[in-house]
């Protein structure tokens, strides 16, 4: 297995998709930077570092997360059928379970680094414009948060893995992407919020004012298992029973 994911990580690398998803986080970043530096609305010093914190979380959550690790998904496990090197891969002795982790392993391993990444590069940033400290309590706190977010962006992954291993393109990225997207506009603030698995991220985090008041905690988490456990037995179905021709 650690094979495969060496050999995984090899030919990520230097992709301008694994550029393009680094760059659409690096955004995420600039652009609340720029907002609390450009913008009187926006201030450390009055309203700290959790406030500061809680508004790339928020942006990740409900935008630019599902942005970068969809594109990447659907790159990684339909690559071989763009390039027509599918053949190659699933004739190989190697059986295809291993295969598919050794992939998925990859997504998470990037999911956790961007995220914390992200963390140390906001607050790298944020020391930059303010006198107020960074406290032990504070790092302490949002590690706890984006912990959690590396947890339930990784759940979400394996159903984009089917849509990507089902139809073999890179297209289903962008369609899968913009419609978690605009059913995140329209069902964050409805009741049973919860039970639609891509607002959990958003809710189980700090959202400000987004969402409703009450957050049903069971149900964002029978949600976001239920698709965890559809989306693996789905992907690893259609992995392995996949047609080489």
């Amino acid at each position: 297995m650690l094979a495969l994911f060496k050999v995984e990580c090899l030919k990520l690398k230097g992709t301008k998709i694994l550029w393009l998803s680094i760059i659409i986080l690096a955004l995420t970043i600039a652009l609340e930077f720029y907002s609390y530096t450009g913008s009187t609305k926006y201030s450390i010093d009055r309203d700290g570092w959790n406030d500061y914190f809680m508004s790339v979380v928020i942006l990740i959550n409900f935008l630019t997360g599902y942005m970068s690790y969809y594109i990447l998904t659907c790159y990684i496990y339909a690559r071989e059928y763009q390039e027509r090197t599918h053949m190659a891969l699933f004739t190989s002795p190697v059986r295809r379970s291993r295969l598919y982790f050794s992939k998925l392993l990859v997504i998470y391993m990037y999911i956790a680094v961007s995220l914390l990444l992200a963390f140390g590069l906001s607050a790298l940033l944020g020391m930059l414009i303010t006198t107020r400290p960074l406290t032990f309590e504070i790092v302490i706190y949002q590690l706890g948060i984006f912990a959690k977010m590396i947890l339930m962006h990784a759940m979400l992954i394996p159903i984009i893995t089917f849509i990507a291993i089902r139809w073999r393109k890179f297209v289903p990225a962008i369609m899968g992407m913009c419609t978690v997207m605009c059913l995140n506009f329209v069902l964050v603030n409805t009741p049973g919020n919860t039970f639609y698995p891509w607002t959990v991220p958003l809710l189980f985090s700090p959202h400000g004012t987004l969402g409703r008041t009450f957050t049903n905690v069971p149900g964002g988490v029978i949600s976001i298992c239920f698709i965890f456990v559809l989306g693996l037995l789905l992907a690893l179905r259609s992995y392995i029973r996949i047609e080489t021709k």
